[in-house]
């Protein structure tokens, strides 16, 4: 599900939501089913003068009242990209370590490095009921990816149990946190004043 943002009238991005990463990995979060489980695919984002995590939190507000069975939001902070996830620590989501590694296919045609999502063995792939058509493994070489910061949201009291007891401290950035969030997930986020938000809401 993708949530546009918009400031004064002015578009500037969009929040997407997905199953993303997750796969039957679902189920490891707590036992809780994987179809209850959305992860923050995309954050993408031109200059903006709100704090990242208020987007957020509305986005996820939305999610809710599309999705209203959801308990879980999953979050990952990319650490080759010199991410900490700080705008999920403002979010107030749980910090629970980090991601096994996973691996992403160098598609030999054109250079892009994609996930295992974004290639099949046979040429398509199903997404949300939408068959389409994506590069081939053998199209493709592996090759590896780095492991990620994990953030987890719980949005029921049952889940925030489970969560809290995999809860660790907030990790710092490595270096100084000056930049505001960049195009793409995961970004990171600084304080803005914050005013009134004009989300909607389309299908994607």
């Amino acid at each position: 599900m993708k949530i546009r943002v918009w400031e004064d009238g002015r578009f500037i991005g969009a929040i997407v939501f997905g199953d993303g990463l997750l796969g039957l990995k679902g189920m490891v979060y707590g036992g809780v089913d994987k179809f209850k489980v959305a992860e923050i695919v995309r954050i993408a984002l031109r200059e903006h003068q709100h704090e990242v995590s208020r987007m957020i939190s509305i986005a996820i507000k939305l999610l809710l009242k599309r999705c209203p069975g959801i308990e879980l939001v999953v979050a990952f902070a990319d650490r080759a990209e010199n991410h900490h996830g700080g705008i999920y620590q403002a979010s107030n989501f749980a910090y629970t370590g980090m991601s096994e590694p996973g691996r992403m296919f160098r598609h030999r045609a054109t250079g892009r490095i994609l996930h295992n999502r974004a290639v099949s063995v046979n040429g398509y792939r199903s997404h949300f009921g939408h068959v389409r058509k994506v590069p081939r493994h053998d199209a493709c070489d592996i090759v590896a990816s780095s492991r990620k910061h994990r953030y987890l949201l719980p949005l029921t009291p049952e889940m925030k149990t489970v969560i809290d007891k995999m809860r660790r401290p907030y990790i710092k950035r490595a270096t100084s946190d000056t930049s505001d969030t960049p195009g793409v997930h995961p970004g990171e986020g600084r304080a803005a004043r914050t005013v009134a938000l004009q989300p909607s809401i389309t299908s994607g």
